[in-house]
């Protein structure tokens, strides 16, 4: 799958919101519509936590996924990491815990889901910053917040 250039970057702050569970409905929505995902963490830490839920999101099934080995494969449609190898292809980018991406890394995905916590400054500053680079670059760029439980729409450019 060859990308060559991210369409739209949705930011979802995601303060006082189970993550796991939001991004687990955001895979399995995705998964069906065909796209492949990769799911950048923090850490390894985070890895084993997406791993383990996704392995239990529903009693009748589980979506299938990897997490990354040495042999940093690109075949899994859904792949948890820690790091973004330029020969993975993957369509769709979710980005955890505010982290910062490099550009050389997101410009290979068509979307960009990125979750921070606007209560961690350094994970509010990292998400501004990609906000800016997405947008000087005419990115589609919505700002989504949890307002009585539901994702509401708080900006777009």
């Amino acid at each position: 799958m060859n990308v060559s250039k991210l369409e739209k970057a949705y930011f979802y702050n995601s303060m006082q919101r189970n993550l796991v569970a939001d991004i687990s409905w955001l895979i399995e929505k995705l998964f069906k519509e065909k796209n492949r995902i990769l799911v950048f963490c923090k850490d390894l830490e985070t890895v084993e936590v997406i791993d383990n839920f996704l392995w239990a999101y529903k009693e009748d099934g589980f979506i299938p996924h990897s997490i990354e080995t040495e042999e940093r494969s690109s075949i899994y449609p859904i792949l948890i990491t820690t790091n973004i190898h330029e020969d993975y292809e993957h369509n769709v980018l979710l980005a955890l815990s505010g982290v910062l991406i490099k550009e050389k890394d997101w410009k290979k995905f068509s979307k960009a889901y990125y979750f921070f916590d606007d209560q961690e400054i350094k994970e509010k500053e990292n998400a501004r910053e990609m906000w800016k680079s997405f947008s000087a670059l005419n990115i589609a760029c919505k700002y989504w917040v949890n307002k009585s439980n539901k994702w509401v729409l708080a900006r777009s450019s």
